[in-house]
């Protein structure tokens, strides 16, 4: 970031001006947002991921734009003000990525764990710096969508790809704001702004009877907008029993009034997929249906120096497990999961010093199953299979309350906050996040940062009660807890972004699935401690607005990882989390192949640590180390007046690996698509 600069003029905004909750006007320092079409590093603050507007606070830039809108819950900077390492993936990216799934693009971004299980959006589960996919949070449009039942289902999304415009990773702890669901880390994904109206529609097939359809509408009406998407992908699968179809569906609805701006959002998400060896490679035609529904509303108020953001949300997951897709009969599970929530956000913005902030949250997470839980006083019918009774029940509640203080000296930040946390299965405890982050910037686009956090997350309701003939939950099962400290370097010139941490994070009575030989069964344990080394680089150069002479080149990422982990418990076999990735290495290169015409090339080197099972005749015979690869992907895209065609292929040099072990990751997959755009001003 650039040395700050403080001067006295007002800050105003083409939607916000002459508005009595531009709160910006007080800030009395210059406020310069862009979003930067690269992924980049930010002294970002882990509070400002539900998109609060006063969370421009404290950024200057020497990047002079045209004026843009920004609304109460979308910005293009939502994160400022504190030493956090933050990576964006930006709308360009996005567009340009031979991908057809968030799950995938996640990938893409670099330092970010993706392991499928079924493709294209599927099912795949995420992790940051080594941890598990139960430990991070998700977030859609600011609002956590997380699931209580299991983390394998958090990247079920109602969204459709095409309409994401950007997606802002936080690395490390974030339970100072959030409570014990950001563990070790937050995902943030943003829907397309609607500063301008259009109607999109997109087609594309490729192999294995792929084919896709969708259609997405954005509209204003005096001073409501409207954004919708709908659409559909199946395919026959790429090996036996991996089949699937995708339906999903969302709105977002905006009021811009003179009280305040109000959001909502809803979606559903309905998906069906033949589930080879997903969770068992000894039953590998397994089958899984899936119902999703999703509503929030927000509310900001801003006047003066002073913003107050509520935000109230529902979730309901029906989950449908049949361990013999043939012969349902045998053994299937139900589960039903209800989430409803409210948090409320106050800023107080103390001019060009800083900003406090407060608040609160609360959560109710809870199930009906025939599986998970314990014996219900009023059992309920599966929505999914009528014929099964949901017989068992578990439910919890989250309490929070949150402060935390941001502070500006010179070129030296400091943000310290602090959160307390009760959940009602621990009845007698309370639970304490603080962290705190330091930043020092120097010459003019160097930085160095610092933070300490610490985090804490509960079991989820499969770790404390699946059963099946190859997996037993542990209802003895205490939370999992975690302190961060991170130490990081950033260099940020114009159209350059260079960075390097550091990491260490010490967790205590982490949560994993394992067992004692290859004959018994899975279990739910709290190891006794697992301690995380690592460090993370990224260099990313725009060279079409470096070097605008070459006509060539537009621009070029890297992204390396190295992570170590030690466990100090007795030798186990793990299934989770020591599988983790040690090493991971990523180039991007997008460049131009004649007129209207580019292609983006993506290539990584992964080499995870760990051990699988490999099975035999539906038994385990030997533990298999996990081999590395090399992989690439590459995607060609001609672009004209609102049309573009593209072909892309995914796995380019089919290449064998595995990101669970035996379930085998497609080879190459040929795809191409259409789309088409019509646009207009609002005016």
């Amino acid at each position: 970031m650039e040395k700050m600069k403080r001067v006295n003029v007002p800050v105003s905004f083409r939607k916000w001006n002459n508005k009595g909750y531009s709160v910006f006007n007080s800030l009395k320092r210059v406020v310069k947002i862009s979003t930067l079409s690269v992924a980049y590093l930010l002294f970002a603050n882990p509070e400002s991921i539900s998109a609060s507007p006063v969370d421009t606070v404290g950024v200057a830039r020497n990047v002079d734009l045209e004026s843009i809108d920004v609304t109460g819950n979308e910005q293009p900077e939502t994160y400022s003000g504190i030493s956090r390492v933050v990576l964006t993936i930006t709308k360009s990216e996005i567009e340009q990525a031979a991908l057809s799934s968030i799950n995938e693009l996640l990938e893409y971004a670099g330092n970010i764990d993706i392991r499928q299980r079924g493709t294209n959006g599927v099912q795949a589960d995420v992790s940051i710096r080594g941890g598990t996919f139960d430990q991070v949070l998700i977030l859609l449009n600011g609002v956590n969508i997380t699931d209580p039942q299991t983390g394998h289902h958090n990247l079920n999304l109602p969204v459709d790809f095409s309409l994401i415009e950007r997606i802002e990773i936080l690395k490390g702890p974030g339970a100072q704001k959030f409570g014990p669901g950001a563990f070790s880390g937050a995902i943030n994904i943003i829907t397309t702004k609607t500063d301008r109206q259009f109607v999109k529609a997109e087609v594309f097939a490729g192999e294995y009877g792929l084919n896709a359809q969708k259609i997405n509408a954005a509209l204003n009406l005096g001073l409501t907008s409207h954004l919708f998407s709908a659409s559909r992908s199946a395919s026959k699968g790429y090996i036996e029993n991996t089949d699937y179809t995708i339906l999903d569906f969302f709105y977002k609805g905006s009021v811009d009034a003179k009280i305040g701006a109000f959001d909502l959002q809803t979606g559903i998400s309905v998906r069906e997929f033949g589930a080879n060896s997903f969770y068992s490679a000894k039953y590998p035609n397994q089958f899984e249906a899936i119902q999703n529904y999703y509503a929030s509303i927000a509310y900001v108020f801003q006047k003066k120096n002073i913003s107050i953001e509520p935000k109230f949300y529902f979730r309901k997951n029906n989950d449908r497990f049949l361990l013999f897709r043939n012969n349902p009969s045998l053994y299937e599970n139900n589960h039903s999961t209800n989430v409803y929530g409210a948090n409320v956000q106050a800023n107080i913005v103390h001019g060009a010093k800083g900003v406090t902030s407060f608040g609160g949250n609360l959560r109710n997470e809870s199930i009906y199953s025939n599986n998970l839980g314990t014996k219900a006083q009023t059992p309920r019918q599966s929505p999914i299979n009528d014929s099964i009774w949901l017989d068992k029940t578990h439910s919890r509640r989250y309490y929070s309350i949150f402060a935390g203080h941001k502070r500006y000296y010179n070129n030296i930040m400091l943000n310290a906050g602090l959160n307390l946390t009760h959940n009602s299965d621990l009845p007698n405890k309370i639970f304490l996040f603080p962290g705190i982050d330091v930043s020092y910037s120097f010459y003019e686009n160097s930085s160095i940062y610092a933070s300490i956090n610490r985090t804490m997350r509960m079991p989820t309701f499969t770790d404390l009660y699946y059963t099946s003939p190859m997996n037993q939950g542990n209802v003895n099962l205490m939370p999992e807890s975690a302190t961060g400290f991170e130490l990081g370097y950033k260099y940020n010139p114009k159209n350059v972004s260079l960075g390097i941490t550091g990491f260490y994070i010490k967790g205590e009575n982490m949560i994993d699935w394992v067992r004692e030989t290859l004959n018994d069964k899975w279990q739910t344990i709290n190891h006794t401690n697992i301690n995380t080394l690592g460090t993370e680089f990224l260099f990313r150069v725009n060279v079409e607005q470096l070097l605008p002479k070459q006509q060539i080149i537009k621009n070029v990422s890297f992204a390396f990882t190295y992570i170590d982990q030690q466990k100090l418990s007795s030798e186990l076999i793990s299934n989770y989390a020591l599988n983790y990735l040690k090493h991971r290495a990523d180039l991007n290169i997008v460049h131009k192949v004649i007129k209207n015409v580019e292609a983006n090339w993506h290539f990584a080197y992964q080499h995870r640590n760990g051990q699988y099972e490999q099975y035999s005749n539906g038994n385990a015979v030997n533990l298999v180390n996990y081999q590395p690869f090399f992989s690439g992907d590459l995607k060609i895209t001609w672009s004209y007046s609102g049309w573009n065609i593209y072909l892309q292929a995914t796995n380019l040099f089919d290449v064998d690996y595995y990101d669970f072990g035996n379930i085998a990751q497609p080879g190459r997959w040929i795809k191409a698509g259409i789309t088409k755009q019509v646009g207009w001003n609002n005016n």
